[in-house]
C-alpha cells in the first residue's frame, strides 16, 4: 500500500473529512485505469500546478472563507458555498455556473458532496452504480418530498426526513429521489455503500493527513 501525504492544515476542520475522502477516491479513480498519484511525470504547463500533475485532476481548494472547490472532471467542478444559515453546491461547466442544490446542515451538504465525488470516480456503467439503484427504487418512504416553486423553478423539491418540522433543503427531483436514501446514513454508511461493486484493494492506498510533508509521495 502506498501512503500519500496531504496538508489538510490549510482547511477548517469541519471540512478535512470529505476533502481527505476526495484524495481516496481520486487514488481510486486513477487505480481502476492502471495508475496512480505521480505517476505522470510530465512537466506541467503553465496553467497547471504540481499537485494537479500528481493527482490527474486539481485538489480541492479554499477559494475564499466562505467557498471551497471541488474538481469533478475535465470540465466540471463544484463549490461548496455557505451563506447565511444555509449550505450551498454550486456547479460549474467550463465558464457556466449554477446554484443546483441547498442544504440546512452542513452533514447533509457533506454527504452529499461525497456523493458527488464518488459520482465522478466510480469506473463502470452509471447504470450499475447504487446511485441508478437508489433513483429505481423511487423515493425512500422515510423520506417526503414537495414542490417549492413550480412557476420559476419547476422540477425543484424540497426534502423532509422522518416528518421533521423543517425540511432538509432543495434540489431537483431526480437528485432528491436518490439522496433521499442517503440522508439518514451516516457519513461513513454513504462511503461504504457508494464502494459497493468497486475491488476492496482500490482503496488502499493510505492518504495521510501531515502538514510538516508536501503532497509529494514519500
Amino acid at each position: 500500500m502506498n501512503d500519500y501525504y496531504v496538508d489538510l492544515s490549510k482547511f477548517p476542520p469541519h471540512l478535512r473529512r470529505v476533502v481527505k475522502s476526495w484524495f481516496v477516491w481520486q487514488a481510486m479513480y486513477l487505480r481502476a485505469r492502471g495508475s496512480y498519484p505521480g505517476d505522470d511525470r510530465r512537466t506541467s504547463a503553465e496553467w497547471e500546478s504540481p499537485e494537479r500533475i500528481f493527482w490527474g485532476k486539481q485538489p480541492p481548494q479554499i477559494v475564499s472563507d466562505s467557498e471551497v472547490a471541488f474538481s469533478g472532471d475535465a470540465e466540471i467542478s463544484y463549490f461548496l458555498v455557505k451563506e447565511d444559515v444555509a449550505y450551498y453546491i454550486d456547479q460549474k461547466e467550463r465558464s457556466s455556473r449554477g446554484r443546483y442544490w441547498m442544504f440546512r446542515h452542513f452533514e447533509d451538504a457533506e454527504k452529499y458532496l461525497l456523493l458527488l465525488i464518488s459520482d465522478f470516480a466510480r469506473p463502470g456503467e452509471y447504470s450499475d452504480s447504487i446511485l441508478f439503484r437508489w433513483y429505481k427504487e423511487g423515493v425512500d418512504p422515510n423520506v417526503s418530498l414537495k414542490e417549492i416553486d413550480p412557476d420559476n423553478y419547476p422540477g425543484r423539491v424540497s426534502l423532509t426526513f422522518d416528518q421533521e418540522d423543517t425540511d432538509r433543503g432543495w434540489m431537483s427531483d431526480y437528485d432528491a429521489t436518490i439522496f433521499s436514501h442517503a440522508i439518514a446514513l451516516t457519513y461513513e454508511e454513504l462511503e461504504h455503500a457508494l464502494r459497493e461493486g468497486i475491488p476492496p484493494d482500490w482503496f488502499n492506498s493510505g492518504i495521510v493527513d501531515d502538514s510538516a510533508k508536501n503532497w509529494n509521495r514519500e
